[in-house]
């Protein structure tokens, strides 16, 4: 009987999880459909939920626009992000968990108050300062303003805290500095933290567009979500190419979810990422 019931419970866990994934995954599936349907067949009611598989929208979309310009604008200014947003947040992170100085508790708390601060609150007074830089229009520009994270000094900062002190008196018994600890025990200890930050800043910086759409004025600097804003009113609304131009832009953010989401879920969780 108890081993019935376990069974049970097992197959109405995994039941429940399919019918989330399903939920989840349904609008990508969507997406997809619309991208290759036949033109005749998008406003069709009930929906055809099987596609025709036509990749004429797709090769129109990328003839209409230089996404390669787009795209590599993206990367540039997701990939130094990222790693501005690591190294502060590692070193603002170590230095609030081990190093002891006045007003350190005052200055985190400072810290912690800045996530409370709508960025719209400041997105004037940001304009100001990129103007008067000279950032206006410029790929620097959409990658300052965003080079250090609170959230990422605060996840570094538990992070490093939950180390037991051991592994400092054993690095410092082997003429091992502060620096020696951070970036050759502390650091590869610490994958689920920044296999979250990366994550995040990823899908934050790659899907930006309030910022971006202010900032930029043409093709010189415009990321792939602004552009794609503009391709869908470029001639009109042609659902079946927005739909594909949409798809290549979720394509990267699902590539790198895929690759550190056992980190992010050991981050979670508070367990190790090596199984």
């Amino acid at each position: 009987m108890a081993l019935t019931m376990r069974w049970v419970h097992r197959v109405l866990h995994y039941l429940l999880m399919t019918a989330v994934a399903v939920v989840f995954l349904f609008p990508f599936y969507w997406a997809l459909v619309l991208g290759v349907d036949k033109r005749s067949q998008i406003f069709t009611l009930p929906p055809n939920l099987w596609p025709s598989f036509d990749f004429r929208p797709f090769l129109r979309a990328l003839a209409a626009q230089p996404w390669a310009l787009y795209f590599l604008h993206s990367v540039i200014i997701t990939g130094v992000t990222i790693a501005l947003v690591t190294i502060t947040g590692a070193l603002a992170g170590y230095s609030l968990a081990f190093v002891r100085f006045p007003g350190r508790e005052a200055l985190f708390a400072l810290l912690l108050s800045a996530l409370m601060v709508p960025f719209e609150a400041i997105l004037v007074p940001d304009y100001v300062i990129a103007y008067h830089l000279q950032l206006v229009d410029s790929l620097a520009g959409q990658i300052f303003p965003f080079s250090a994270s609170v959230f990422s000094i605060f996840l570094f900062r538990q992070f490093f805290k939950s180390l037991p002190v051991s592994l400092w008196d054993a690095c410092r018994l082997d003429g091992g500095t502060w620096w020696t600890f951070l970036w050759r025990v502390a650091m590869p200890l610490a994958k689920p933290a920044v296999a979250t930050v990366v994550l995040l800043t990823f899908t934050a910086q790659w899907s930006s567009f309030q910022w971006p759409l202010i900032l930029t004025q043409g093709q010189r600097a415009r990321p792939i979500e602004v552009a794609l804003s503009y391709f869908q009113g470029f001639d009109g609304t042609h659902w079946r190419e927005v739909s594909s131009a949409a798809l290549m832009t979720l394509v990267p953010i699902i590539i790198v979810f895929m690759i550190t989401q056992k980190y992010l879920i050991a981050s979670v969780s508070g367990r190790s990422a090596e199984y």
